[in-house]
């Protein structure tokens, strides 16, 4: 499985600035910026770790993990988030320690997040500022939207989608358990109905190649496809079976660093979770 990826040019662009933040060397997380509907908007900006100032009447977060979602609460703006989540960001301790369990290091590493002052629900279906929409967006999490700007025709991910990697030539999930493997395909098909002209990935760029999100689901089918047939595996078992049939995966375990250390290997995890979750009981004899 291949995927011939684009970035979407800077003058497609223009009017989104583009902040890809590092941690140690290796890149973490893109946050977007962007003016719509009067208002400064910054979409998920980066773990509390890596907070740089930017201009924000409002945050968007398109879920609360700590990588994307963390700093929110520095910018004394309203912070919006997914309606039934949304108060955990009054008081983010939770989210730290429940990171640090599943994460570790890494979520050491992003910092525990500052409380925001206001956190704002939204709703699937609600318009923001008059320009953006919003569509909850389950699978990779339960608290996860997308949020489509329409007058630039672009719709922000998110994990919803996969992470896009474009030095590396691929697309891969990005599914920690506890991954819904059935919600996230209805995410996606719900994505791709919007029609959108481009789309922004919170790791790590933009494309105008809209119709990744179809090869996409195409390859999270296949990954179910493969991994299903022996949930129970090792992690390194798992790996050598996607290599062998999803050169993306090949391209990412080759490369290493945090796009195998850490994307490549919850996202695996996440699968064999669900599969094993789903994995029909043995009659009893």
């Amino acid at each position: 499985m291949t995927f011939i990826l684009s970035r979407a040019s800077r003058l497609e662009m223009q009017k989104v600035r583009i902040i890809t933040k590092s941690l140690g060397g290796e890149p973490l997380i893109t946050v977007y910026a962007l003016e719509a509907g009067g208002a400064a908007i910054v979409i998920d900006p980066g773990p509390a770790s890596l907070h740089s100032p930017l201009e924000a009447d409002a945050v968007l977060c398109t879920h609360l993990h700590l990588d994307h979602c963390g700093s929110a609460g520095y910018f004394g703006a309203p912070v919006y988030a997914h309606e039934r989540y949304a108060a955990h960001l009054l008081d983010p301790s939770r989210l730290y320690e429940a990171a640090r369990a599943v994460l570790g290091r890494y979520a050491e590493a992003w910092g525990a997040p500052p409380p925001c002052k206001n956190a704002v629900g939204v709703s699937d279906g609600a318009r923001l500022f008059g320009a953006i929409d919003v569509l909850h967006a389950p699978g990779h999490a339960p608290h996860h939207v997308a949020y489509y700007w329409r007058d630039g025709g672009v719709l922000f991910v998110g994990d919803g989608a996969g992470g896009y990697i474009p030095e590396l030539g691929a697309v891969i999930p990005v599914t920690p358990p506890p991954f819904r493997l059935d919600l996230y395909l209805q995410s996606l098909e719900r994505m791709r109905a919007v029609g959108a002209g481009a789309i922004c990935y919170s790791h790590y760029s933009c494309t105008r190649d809209v119709e990744l999100l179809e090869a996409h689901r195409q390859q999270v089918r296949a990954w179910a496809e493969v991994l299903g047939e022996s949930p129970d595996i090792s992690l390194d078992e798992a790996f050598k079976l996607l290599a062998r049939e999803d050169e993306n995966a090949a391209r990412v375990l080759a490369a290493g660093g945090i796009y195998a250390d850490l994307y490549l290997r919850v996202s695996v995890l996440g699968f064999l979770d669900y599969l094993r979750r789903a994995k029909p009981p043995h009659d009893c004899l």
